[in-house]
């Protein structure tokens, strides 16, 4: 009986002693140094430089046509998108820079969300919003087409029309 009380209080005492022991690395490891990122691979496209500064790189379909499409854009600082609607989804991944948005119809640059590289942001049909940058960016928009964007004037007037 003896015998059979020590392996209990063994069984009971090492589990507990496990848990309480202390060790010597940190709780809180300082992150691994970040890797080299990798070269931006685009197929060749036509040069898509827009007078705005706005470059734009079709990597699969075409927003204008029936279909997924994917691209890259590239904003420079100082770009500002008036307030403008679309006609689908857009899913919108921030690969470099930072991208101001607000919604609504009011062009107003002291309101927003500032997204940095990583953000991924999901923009809804039909939901008005502008963005600016202060500072270069490049984006990965993906979405179905045909894909519109509708500018608008005022809260009372919406133009159809392509940046």
């Amino acid at each position: 009986m003896k015998q059979s009380s020590r392996y209990l209080f063994v069984l009971l005492l090492v589990p507990w002693y496990s848990c309480t022991e202390t060790t010597t690395a940190p709780a809180n490891p300082k992150a691994s140094p970040p890797l080299a990122n990798a070269p931006m691979i685009v197929p060749e496209v036509p040069d898509t430089l827009l007078p705005s500064g706005r470059r734009n790189y079709y990597l699969a379909g075409n927003r204008n046509q029936t279909g997924f499409f994917i691209e890259r854009s590239f904003f420079p600082a100082g770009y500002i998108g008036d307030p403008h609607l679309h006609s689908a989804d857009m899913y919108i991944t921030i690969l470099k820079g930072n991208w101001h948005l607000a919604y609504g119809t009011d062009l107003d640059t002291t309101k927003g969300i500032t997204y940095g590289p990583g953000s991924f942001v999901v923009i809804q049909p039909d939901k008005a919003h502008f963005e600016w940058f202060t500072e270069d960016c490049l984006m990965q928009i993906e979405g179905t087409g045909p894909f519109n964007t509708f500018y608008a004037d005022n809260k009372d007037s919406v133009k159809s029309n392509r940046k």
